[in-house]
């Protein structure tokens, strides 16, 4: 199947993705002094070669001819361009998260938890806001098929951060 030929890569490329969020995780462990700023480098880093990998994982996936490859690609750029400014949303949150993990109080649990639905609701709005737009470049066929790679790899991504990320004790 087409979907196992890129699966392994990504899944591979995101077990790198969250060793840096690994701080988080753990019997309570937080970051020591000056971390946070090195893990975020390392994160920006991870995330630009993700970015990297989940174009050439879309152009396979996508077997665009020509003419749709000349229209879908500035298309896909400014999508991706508008995911990561949602992308920089999460990571600021759970940078902020595990800042205060030891000592979070209800009244920081309930702003992040704001903010993550609010980020959610963003991300819809992208992917609303783009619809139109990959729709005129692109058969529906196609269109669908560009929405599921987007939502398996952005599951992947979830599911790493899930694994990654502890509970609110």
């Amino acid at each position: 199947m087409a979907v196992s030929r890129w699966l392994l890569p990504v899944t591979i490329g995101l077990w790198v993705a969250a060793l840096p969020v690994q701080w988080v995780s753990g019997q309570g462990q937080s970051p020591k002094e000056g971390e946070p700023a090195q893990i975020v480098e390392e994160i920006e880093l991870t995330r630009a070669i993700i970015q990297a990998e989940r174009q050439a994982i879309v152009t396979r996936a996508m077997d665009l001819t020509a003419a749709e490859a000349q229209t879908f690609w500035p298309i896909y750029r400014e999508y991706r361009l508008e995911m990561i400014k949602v992308g920089d949303r999460l990571l600021a949150l759970i940078t902020t998260y595990a800042q205060n993990y030891r000592d979070l109080s209800d009244e920081m649990a309930g702003k992040l938890l704001t903010e993550y639905l609010g980020i959610e609701k963003a991300r819809l709005q992208v992917k609303n806001t783009f619809l139109p737009r990959f729709q005129k470049v692109l058969p529906p066929k196609k269109v669908t098929r560009y929405y599921q790679v987007e939502n398996k790899l952005d599951v992947i991504i979830q599911t790493e951060l899930a694994r990654e990320i502890p509970l609110v004790r």
